[in-house]
């Protein structure tokens, strides 16, 4: 049964409870795909065919639950096969009573269709079918579910201990899934429940192909002269025939904010570099580094212009007020909050995460109120995970807002270490101590968006120890900077923030006190990122280049660009490129090419921290 956590029930950070299901619904690349290959239409006529039934009419062992709470109540599934949803079905007891709607979602908390429950027996399976059928690519991970307004639903603990399937759609381990916010798409998993919830559908058959009718041709008019003949469009050299990946727009999206817009954040050549909290007295060591933002300023009698005056744009904190700030035209946005979805910062003492959300709108409104053309900005913590900290409110806290930031330091604590692959999204056998870490943080956080990847996100990447005190701490260091930028722009990042606050010794802000290799190779990523953020801006492609890599491919004047990273680990790795790139790889900033021999090429990683950036020409 649904598990309700009491107001003051709170597990401590290192524990992990009432985990989701370990069956990944989530991630970019899903995402994407899941927009390409689920499509909702009116089915062509086709021969009549049986429907099929997973749970076929099992009577669930408790009727009725004592639950009285109003509960989304769903299933995940996925099939091997291409198949046309035409319905849902669910087990209702005699106290399930009230209106019951069923809602078909796909893994990014789109509804693809909803139903009314009509005719209803006063127990038993109820059936309703979908006023237009939803089909559905093998493989496309979905959650149908239903609304119990009043509780007393039917529930089995442990009846998805094991999977569930037909021999076409599988129920996976885990697969019953609830949320106590009607409506809204079920996440949460307890003990393996099965909600007898289900689907009705049938393989998808292809249309038989039909013939129009011909008519008759007139005569031909010999005074008439022959039409033009029709042309296809001009081709486009900067782009390829394959989908997009889900996006937020590139910097187009700032030209909303008035004084972000003035500030030339709407630029394509734009990226947010950031410092969380610099220092303003920092400023101009700060920006001979390459760093361009200041997420939260510390507010330490320092006038703002002693940062601005330097180029650097400002998302000032509430400790700065509207006269301090006065008009400066850098200072683009209000830092609303700091990890809020955990109750800390802002939000410290607020109770359960209903009190944080509610907290969070009160400090929305406040920065809105301001009405002076900047965006609204905050930083996300263990909500990422989706485990314990804001398992029912993390969409909200993110949509609140419109630019968002997620920190996470797999590479300097063990305790993130341990939490990663608790995560119910987390790639199984994944090492949460690499660089992917933090593509997988972007992928998570784009996944709380409606719809999907629909606003920026920037990643945050420590700079030594982030203020650890657990034995085994430590500080990244420069090769894992650099791949930890890297991975987050490959998997979407819109931003960088770096949190240069360090307790490892050798002083507070690290990227001014711990010395100039530190320095230079920050300053070196900098650069690299500043240099191609004209194709970092524009819209990836969905494609896949070969087993064991991480990449974005995307097109800018007339080349396309491939960042690379492996999964994780090392060693060679071959590329398979698709239709429209010609000639041999030029290895950007490395001063070398590669000969593509039948369509791929074949490139070596050192470490899993390692990235290259690959162009190749446009047919």
């Amino acid at each position: 049964m649904p598990y309700r956590a009491k107001q003051n029930d709170r597990a401590p950070k290192n524990v992990l409870r009432h985990p989701l299901t370990r069956w990944s619904i989530g991630g970019l690349a899903a995402v994407a795909a899941v927009a390409l290959a689920v499509s909702v239409a009116v089915q062509a006529p086709q021969p009549a065919q049986a429907a099929s039934r997973i749970l076929d009419d099992t009577t669930p062992d408790l009727i009725t639950d004592s639950d009285t709470q109003s509960v989304e109540l769903g299933v995940q599934f996925s099939s091997d096969v291409d198949i046309v949803v035409t319905g849902l079905r669910f087990y209702k007891g005699p106290e399930n009573t009230g209106e019951h709607t069923g809602t078909l979602w796909n893994s990014s908390r789109q509804a693809l269709a909803r139903v009314t429950f009509t005719d209803e027996t006063a127990t038993g399976w109820q059936e309703q079918l979908f006023d237009e059928p939803v089909e559905v690519d093998a493989g496309t991970p979905l959650v149908a579910s239903y609304l119990a307004p009043e509780g007393q639903y039917s529930a089995d603990e442990g009846g998805f201990d094991a999977p569930v399937s037909d021999g076409s759609v599988t129920f996976p381990e885990g697969a019953g899934v609830y949320s106590y916010r009607p409506g809204r798409f079920p996440t949460l998993n307890y003990e393996n429940s099965n909600y007898y919830v289900d689907i009705i559908y049938h393989p998808a058959q292809a249309a038989e192909p039909t013939v129009p009718p011909q008519p008759s041709a007139p005569p031909a008019d010999p005074t008439t002269p022959p039409a033009e003949p029709t042309l296809p469009p001009p081709t486009d050299n900067s782009t390829l025939d394959l989908p997009r990946e889900a996006w937020w727009g590139g910097p187009s999206y700032y030209s909303q904010f008035a004084v972000a817009n003035a500030a030339g954040w709407d630029d394509a050549s734009f990226f947010p570099i950031s410092v969380f909290f610099g220092k303003p007295e920092h400023a101009e060591t700060l920006a001979s580094l390459g760093v361009n933002t200041y997420m939260g300023a510390e507010h330490d009698g320092s006038d703002i212009d002693t940062i601005t005056s330097h180029g650097i744009s400002v998302i000032a904190q509430s400790e700065w007020s509207t006269r301090e700030l006065a008009n400066d035209p850098l200072v683009v946005g209000w830092h609303v909050s700091d990890e809020c979805d955990m109750g800390l910062g802002e939000c410290t003492g607020a109770g359960d995460e209903w009190d944080n959300l509610a907290l969070q709108k009160t400090l929305v409104a406040d920065a809105r109120a301001h009405n002076d053309g900047r965006f609204l900005q905050a930083n996300f913590g263990n909500g990422v995970l989706g485990t314990y900290w804001a398992t029912e409110t993390m969409d909200d806290q993110v949509g609140l807002v419109d630019v968002s930031s997620v920190d996470k330091y797999a590479y300097s604590s063990p305790h993130v270490q341990d939490l990663l692959p608790g995560s119910p999204t987390w790639p199984a056998g994944k090492n949460p101590g690499t660089a992917g870490a933090y593509g997988w943080l972007q992928d998570q956080m784009e996944s709380f968006m409606s719809p999907a990847a629909s606003k920026p996100n920037w990643v945050f990447v420590e700079t030594a120890m982030p203020y650890l005190t657990e034995p085994e701490a430590r500080s990244i260091d420069g090769s894992q900077i650099e791949g930890a930028v890297w991975n987050g722009i490959i998997h979407g990042a819109s931003g960088i923030a770096y949190f240069q606050h360090n307790n490892s010794g050798c002083g507070n802000y690290s990227l001014v006190e711990c010395g100039t290799e530190l320095q230079n190779t920050v300053k070196a990523v900098d650069a690299e990122v500043r240099s191609l953020a004209p194709v970092i801006n524009t819209q990836s492609y969905v494609y896949k280049f070969g087993p064991q890599l991480e990449t974005a491919l995307k097109t800018y004047d007339g080349s396309a660009y491939i960042f690379a990273m492996t999964d994780g680990s090392t060693g060679d790795r071959t590329f398979t490129l698709p239709g429209g790139l010609t000639g041999n790889v030029e290895v950007v900033g490395e001063g070398r090419t590669i000969a593509v021999s039948n369509g791929s090429f074949t490139d070596s990683f050192a470490s899993e921290s390692t990235h290259h950036i690959y162009r190749i020409a446009l047919g």
